[in-house]
């Protein structure tokens, strides 16, 4: 019990509010509303189950609300010229790759801080997207729920955002990547003279 303290204080602490918005908020639990707000959250959990990688690794991202906005820019263009959501889906997916490429290259091949390199990637592609759409709006049209109805495109998107979260758990339980971080992490954070620490970590 003592070893998830922390988990089970944060799991309570919600368990209470939400007993607090069934008594003081009902209305919070109606259906519509909260499929909303589920599907509002979804996209804000796949980008959590990336930023934990990153922080566990010790390092930090601050671009990824800019990354977030070109690659959606870029696969609502697609959809708004006719592609569909099977082009522009993987290509959206692909910028976003690009985008965390290039800023792995300056930080792992370069040596500069993570959180210097993601300020300026931060303002450089939050200002060009300002700079080519000036604000404007992408129609997309009934693509914006993969085609589907609006209800069953919102539960299409909180089944993706729960297999990505499932499929990280996982792969961080039990491929060798994903224990390897978790250890180089412990060690890292060893002091300094610590048989870790005079191994190279």
């Amino acid at each position: 019990m003592k070893k998830y303290f922390r988990e089970l204080s944060v799991a309570g602490a919600l368990g209470i509010l939400l007993l607090a918005l069934a008594v003081f908020a009902p209305a919070f639990y109606q259906g519509q509303p909260l499929l909303s707000l589920l599907t509002a959250t979804a996209p804000k959990l796949v980008v959590a189950c990336g930023m934990a990688l990153i922080i566990i690794g010790r390092q930090i991202d601050i671009s990824v609300g800019s990354q977030f906005a070109v690659s959606g820019a870029c696969g609502s263009l697609l959809l708004a010229h006719g592609q569909p959501v099977a082009v522009a889906l993987p290509v959206a997916i692909l910028a976003g790759a690009l985008m965390g490429a290039f800023n792995g290259a300056l930080i792992a091949g370069l040596g500069l801080p993570s959180i210097v390199v993601t300020l300026a990637t931060m303002v450089s592609f939050r200002e060009a997207l300002r700079w080519k759409r000036q604000g404007e709006l992408i129609n997309i049209g009934s693509a914006q729920w993969f085609g589907l109805s609006q209800a069953n495109g919102q539960w299409t998107m909180i089944i993706i955002a729960l297999a990505v979260l499932v499929a990280v758990a996982l792969a961080m339980r039990y491929l060798a990547g994903g224990g390897g971080l978790f250890t180089r992490s412990a060690r890292m954070r060893k002091p300094r003279g610590s048989r870790a620490s005079i191994r190279g970590w």
